[in-house]
C-alpha cells in the first residue's frame, strides 16, 4: 500500500474482497490536472463492467422450451435430418414466420453449450403440422455430434426463433418463382 501513497500517478484497485461483485475504489486526486485521467479510467472501467453486465442479464432472459425429438435419421455423410415435435407449444411455432430464421438448441446435459441451428422447413409446416426441421452436420467434439446421437422421443430445449429472415415476397414476379430453394454454407454444401 505504501507504493500505492507515494505514487505520483493516480491508479483504480478492484476491491478482491468480493469476487462476484467488485467494486470500483479510486483514490482522491491528487490535482486538478490529474483529475480527467482518474474519471476516464472510472468511466471505462464501469463502462465495461456494465458491458459484463448485460452480457450476463441476456443469457438469463432466453426463455426455454422443451420438445420431444420424432426423428433423427442419416441424410449424407455426418449429416442428420432432425425434426423436433412443437406442436405443444404454439408459442414457440409461431415464432417461426420467415425463412432462414435459426433458434438456439441445447441439450438436457448441463455440460454441453447452445447450438444455433437454421430452420430447414418452411413456416407452413411449423405452424400447420408442429415440427421443425433441420439438416444438422455432425462435428466431433460439439454439441451437433451429440444431438446427432440421440432417439426418437428424447428431449431437447428450444429457443424462440430469432432473426430477421430471408423475405421471399420480394422475389418478382412471384408466378414465376413458386418454389423457392435457399441454400447455405456450413453443412457441405459449397
Amino acid at each position: 500500500m505504501s507504493a500505492i501513497a507515494h505514487s505520483p500517478f493516480p491508479t483504480a484497485h478492484l476491491c478482491s474482497h468480493a469476487p462476484h461483485r467488485a467494486k470500483l475504489f479510486l483514490p482522491p486526486p491528487m490535482s486538478v490536472s490529474k483529475l480527467k485521467p482518474i474519471r476516464h479510467l472510472s468511466h471505462h472501467l464501469r463502462r465495461r463492467g456494465l458491458t459484463v453486465s448485460a452480457a450476463a442479464v441476456r443469457q438469463d432472459t432466453t426463455l426455454w422450451t422443451p420438445a420431444p425429438l420424432l426423428e433423427v435419421s442419416p441424410a449424407a455423410e455426418f449429416l442428420f435430418n432432425i425434426t423436433i415435435d412443437v406442436s405443444d407449444s404454439p408459442d414457440l411455432a409461431s415464432s417461426y414466420t420467415m425463412a432462414g430464421q435459426y433458434l438456439q438448441l441445447r441439450l438436457q446435459d448441463p455440460n454441453t453449450k447452445p447450438s444455433f441451428l437454421a430452420i430447414a422447413s418452411p413456416p407452413s409446416i411449423a405452424s400447420s403440422k408442429g415440427v421443425f426441421e433441420f439438416l444438422v452436420k455432425s462435428v466431433t467434439g460439439s454439441t451437433a455430434e451429440l444431438l446427432c446421437g440421440l432417439q426418437k422421443g428424447d428431449v431437447v430445449e428450444l429457443s424462440q426463433a430469432m432473426g430477421k429472415g430471408f423475405d421471399i415476397d420480394q422475389i418478382s414476379p412471384a408466378k414465376n418463382y413458386q418454389t423457392v430453394l435457399i441454400f447455405a454454407t456450413g453443412s457441405g454444401i459449397r
